[in-house]
């Protein structure tokens, strides 16, 4: 009977808590659908290249900061919930570790940005846009997610996505002044780390405290392995504006692709926050029949809107992007069936495998298909045939590739895990 109450709470944490998530990601997805038109259409499809192409950079150093804490700093954290103590020490022991990471970061971004040619005239945009991720550092949200606190992450995210949506259309009034949206995100993160950590001193009763350096480095090698699973998926996301801004491409060429691109990472960040509540929830109850009624309820809704989405592609870049980026609708028809894949793969991932104790199958995946990814894209510009459409097929070619391998090794072990 006590079990049964357990579960159920447990349920409703597990409701409670992907309910805050999706209402974060509601506003990580209003809010820009106010400024993305706006800026596309303010700045022109050549200075929203510039900051396509800073956005796509800046997703590597932001991966090198978060240094896969996320996941590592939520499973410890989950563990020792109850231990305020080792909380303190798990959370300070994180910050110190990324606070190293990035003026390791500052130092790679100033070094590329003064030597790379396809920098030239941005460097100081770049740099400027590296500034506001230095704040995450001090961002703990591996302690809210593990603790299943998600309400605090929810109501600060909306309030500083608030802001920045705000600033951004205050400050930038014409194509010239694109330097006011690294400012703009400057602030929404501040705002973040004074949330955050007003919360965390006067209601959880933790604060930063000295630690010994082995203690900062046991908390690096534990996550090392999830960084090496994030920024393989960068390979596959991000390398494609960089590689595509080496082979020659203009900002404004850029512009049009990222329009694209960044509208599909829009739906994909849509099924993020299932996986995500599921995680901490997974690798407690093991409930795996829960994320398959998940997936047989949604992909059908989602092929549905992928269709709906293809035959009205014109209006909707013409919505979102403005009459400018109509070259932009055929690639990003073929980026439609990215939508499908995702959230199978999102669940298949650290959910699942994460529950049968093969966090490092999920890991292994992604470095498979990272392996792939870059491999396609140098053969790609060796053969001079770097073309959008190209890009996009083995994108897609890619996240199929991780998703069948977690299919399978979700198959393999958990049927090993019953059989013990």
């Amino acid at each position: 009977m006590n079990s049964t109450k357990k579960i159920k709470k447990e349920d409703k944490v597990l409701f409670y808590n992907t309910f805050m998530l999706y209402l974060m990601m509601a506003s990580t997805f209003i809010f820009p659908l106010l400024t993305f038109p706006y800026l596309t259409r303010t700045l022109g499809a050549e200075k929203y290249g510039i900051v396509v192409l800073a956005n796509a950079v800046m997703q590597y150093f932001q991966l090198l900061i978060d240094f896969g804490f996320i996941l590592s700093g939520t499973a410890i954290c989950s563990k020792e919930r109850d231990n305020k103590e080792k909380l303190q020490k798990i959370t300070s022991s994180i910050v110190y570790g990324k606070l190293i990471l990035s003026f390791l970061g500052l130092f790679i971004v100033c070094i590329l940005s003064l030597s790379l040619s396809m920098f030239d005239g941005k460097e100081l945009f770049i740099i400027c846009s590296y500034i506001p991720l230095m704040l995450t550092s001090f961002v703990p949200d591996y302690l809210f997610r593990g603790i299943e606190r998600m309400g605090v992450i929810t109501f600060r995210t909306i309030v500083s996505k608030f802001v920045y949506t705000f600033l951004i259309f205050l400050l930038v009034r014409n194509s010239s002044s694109y330097f006011y949206i690294p400012f703009s995100l400057f602030v929404s993160n501040l705002i973040i780390v004074i949330w955050s950590w007003s919360f965390i001193i006067k209601k959880l009763k933790i604060k930063l405290i000295l630690v010994k350096w082995k203690d900062v480095f046991n908390q690096l090698k534990e996550s090392s392995t999830f960084f090496l699973s994030r920024i393989a998926t960068t390979v596959y996301s991000a390398s494609n504006v960089f590689v595509l801004g080496l082979y020659g491409y203009n900002d404004a060429e850029l512009g049009i692709y990222g329009a694209s691109n960044t509208l599909i990472n829009y739906g994909k960040s849509m099924f993020s926050p299932i996986a995500d509540s599921l995680y901490p929830y997974m690798v407690k109850n093991k409930n795996h029949k829960l994320v398959k009624k998940i997936i047989i309820v949604m992909i059908p809704a989602i092929i549905l809107g992928c269709v709906v989405l293809f035959f009205f592609s014109n209006l909707f870049i013409t919505i979102m992007c403005g009459k400018e980026y109509l070259d932009t609708v055929p690639i990003f028809r073929r980026m439609i069936p990215m939508l499908v894949i995702t959230l199978p793969s999102y669940l298949y991932g650290f959910p699942m495998l994460g529950s049968i104790g093969k966090n490092s199958k999920a890991n292994l995946s992604v470095i498979i298909g990272a392996a792939f990814h870059f491999a396609a894209l140098v053969v790609l510009f060796a053969f001079k045939v770097l073309t959008f459409y190209n890009i996009v097929y083995i994108t897609t070619i890619t996240e199929t590739i991780i998703l069948l391998i977690r299919i399978y090794c979700f198959k393999k072990y958990s049927k090993n895990i019953r059989e013990d």
